[in-house]
């Protein structure tokens, strides 16, 4: 697993389509391959993954 923290945006299309604002972000890249992006604070839940 990668942690990064970095600061970006994202625009995701799939079943839902996401855009979330420039923000402090908690980037996730698992050894599968998946990534999950999660706020700075509040909560534990991701905001999006692919």
């Amino acid at each position: 697993m990668r942690l990064i923290v970095a600061r970006c945006s994202a625009v995701y299309s799939g079943r839902l389509d996401t855009v979330l604002p420039e923000a402090l972000r908690l980037i996730m890249v698992k050894a599968d391959g998946s990534v999950l992006l999660h706020a700075d604070a509040g909560g534990y839940k991701p905001l999006n993954c692919n």
